[in-house]
């Protein structure tokens, strides 16, 4: 019986010790999860919080994707705080952890989810040539990831049809019609973004496409001209020349 109530105060003991020593990040604006979901150009400020029932004299240390992050003096206490501001599309998916200097096995981490919509929206015109090679950019760079899809002067595209070759490359999506023909490919090209979050974004293209003009080598056609000008002055001067001795 005595055995066993010991080992009952012992259990009680370290539970006791796991509740009132420890490291714990908060986050403003405030987050229950690990993951703290943010939008692009905010500000979030990250706040660990050293709970110990011996000592108040422990010093804290942060990290920022296992990389040292540097601190004021003053900030490295039972309290410290960072903040992360404006912030970019690097932020997205960083972990930082916040832990005791001399005991890391102490610690809390938190990771950022920084939420951006794609820049879709707009228009642009294109005045192209039979034959030609006709590339269109869609942006699709966003979080969370977008759907994007293309249509041509009201029907939807397919990723490779003839001469059109939709590709992505996680950033954008490209769409290229290889040589130009005026009646099949003139006309209005969306380009639609669908997003969980963001909705829907689209973008037109407006193409228009002329029959081929013959362009003539102009720059070889002047050299010529001007070699061939050179050679009859050069003639004429050297026929002067002995015209001149003749009359000697």
């Amino acid at each position: 019986m005595t055995t066993i109530l010991r080992t009952l105060l012992l259990h009680a003991v370290i539970l006791c010790v796991m509740q009132t020593s420890g490291v714990r990040i908060e986050s403003v604006p405030g987050s229950v999860e690990q993951m703290i979901e943010m939008k692009l150009d905010g500000t979030v400020s990250l706040i660990c919080r050293h709970k110990t029932a011996a000592r108040t004299d422990m010093e804290l240390v942060w990290l920022r994707n296992n990389a040292l992050v540097k601190l004021e003096n003053n900030n490295r206490g039972d309290n410290s705080s960072i903040c992360v501001t404006p912030l970019t599309h690097e932020d997205n998916g960083a972990i930082f952890t916040c832990q005791r200097k001399n005991d890391t096995t102490l610690n809390d981490s938190v990771t950022l989810n920084v939420t951006y919509a794609s820049r879709t929206n707009g228009s642009e015109e294109f005045d192209m040539e039979e034959q030609e090679t006709l590339v269109l950019l869609c942006d699709m760079y966003a979080n969370p990831a977008v759907i994007v899809s293309w249509e041509f002067n009201g029907t939807q595209l397919e990723h490779t049809a003839g001469q059109v070759i939709v590709t992505n490359d996680g950033f954008t999506s490209k769409l290229t019609v290889n040589k130009l023909d005026m009646d099949l490919h003139r006309g209005t090209y969306i380009c639609e973004t669908n997003s969980p979050k963001h909705g829907k974004q689209r973008r037109t293209f407006i193409v228009r496409v002329k029959e081929r003009t013959i362009r003539f080598p102009v720059m070889p056609i002047v050299a010529g001209v001007v070699v061939v000008f050179l050679t009859i002055l050069l003639a004429i001067f050297s026929r002067r020349k002995k015209i001149a001795k003749c009359f000697k």
